[in-house]
Parts: C-alpha cells; sequence; structure tokens
C-alpha cells in the first residue's frame, strides 16, 4: 500500500464558466470534481499509512498490523462516501474499497496469527495480504487513466 497516487484531473471550469453549467464543459467539470475527491481520500489513505508509528515495543508488529488495518477501513468508508455519479468511476470506487478492506482484514488476521505465534496462521495471512496489496497499483493505474481521460463529445 504505498502507491503515490497524485494525479488530478484539471477542476477548473475556465472563464465565465461555472460547476453548474450545461454541456460537455460541466460534464468534464463533474468528473474532475468526482475524481479529485477520489484522488484525495487515496492520498490522504497513503500519507497516513506511511506516517511514523509510535507503537514502541512491538515484537509482533501487531499493533502496527491493526493501525494500518484501521486507516485501510476508513479508506475504504471515506472513498464509498464520495458521490460518484459515473458508473465506470463508481465501479473503480468499489474495487478500490473492497481492496483496501480485505488487505486490512489480512493485516489483521496476520496480527492475530503473529501474536499466537500461529506459522500456519501467519503463513496464510502473509499470503492473503500479498494478494490484496497486489491489487492496488492496477486500481490505482486504473483510476489514473480514467480521470486522465478526455471526456468524449
Amino acid at each position: 500500500m504505498a502507491s503515490l497516487f497524485v494525479t488530478a484531473c484539471g477542476s477548473s471550469a475556465g472563464p465565465g464558466k461555472t460547476a453548474d453549467s450545461a454541456g460537455p464543459e460541466s460534464e468534464r467539470t463533474d468528473k474532475a470534481r468526482e475524481c479529485d475527491a477520489v484522488i484525495a481520500i487515496i492520498n490522504k489513505g497513503i500519507k497516513d499509512l506511511n506516517a511514523p508509528s509510535n507503537e514502541g515495543d512491538d515484537p509482533t508488529g501487531a499493533k502496527q498490523l491493526r493501525a494500518m488495518a484501521d486507516t485501510l477501513d476508513a479508506v475504504a468508508r471515506d472513498i464509498e462516501a464520495v458521490d460518484v455519479t459515473r458508473p465506470e468511476l463508481g465501479r473503480k470506487v468499489t474495487d478500490y474499497g473492497d481492496m483496501a478492506r480485505d488487505t486490512a482484514k489480512a493485516a489483521r488476521d496476520l496480527a492475530r496469527a503473529s501474536e499466537a505465534k500461529d506459522a500456519r496462521g501467519i503463513k496464510a495471512a502473509q499470503s492473503a495480504l500479498d494478494t490484496a496489496v497486489k491489487r492496488e497499483d492496477p486500481l490505482v493505474d486504473s483510476i489514473n487513466a480514467y480521470c486522465q481521460a478526455k471526456q468524449g463529445p
């Protein structure tokens, strides 16, 4: 979960235009606004995940894994709360939320297994975590590509 996601759609409506103007410019502006909101949530989540932790003595890493899971659950909740009107972006937002929740669950499972010193559980949770995290980059790339694409006529 360390992708840097800093791409944003231009949200300026241009001279004499407002976000509520009718026509293609309004559609582009709505798309830009939705993309910007989604991107802001993902960027905040990444920033929070990369922030130094003050977990102190935590030889199993369980506290850090649980903090990561809490952050990811918040990202999933926040991103799915964005009012997305475009079906394609809506699917991408849902997929990203699912990935974040799957990653959070795997992190909690890994924390639990690590504390219990359950080698089999650690291996299964680590595998689930690796699988979930591998989904992030393609999702971010897909959101970026959608948000950077020009709106058709």
